[in-house]
């Protein structure tokens, strides 16, 4: 059996252990959001960009090649 000055001295290694634990979580969650938001931006610019291309694709049909 610990000693209760051991068993005190786990109890709060256990309990500094659970706080390292829940802030690396927390940091690792506002990293998921941060890169969230990125693909999210990255996904409309797509989005944009596809439509740029649609346009200019519709644009040139019908339009002789050699004079484009």
């Amino acid at each position: 059996m610990l000693a209760p000055q051991t068993a005190a001295a786990v109890i709060d290694t256990q309990a500094a252990l659970r706080r390292e634990v829940r802030e690396g979580f927390a940091k690792i969650n506002g990293r998921f959001d941060a890169l969230e938001g990125k693909i999210e931006a990255l996904d409309k610019k797509i989005d944009r960009n596809q439509t740029q291309i649609i346009e200019l694709l519709t644009a040139l049909v019908g339009r002789d090649p050699g004079t484009a």
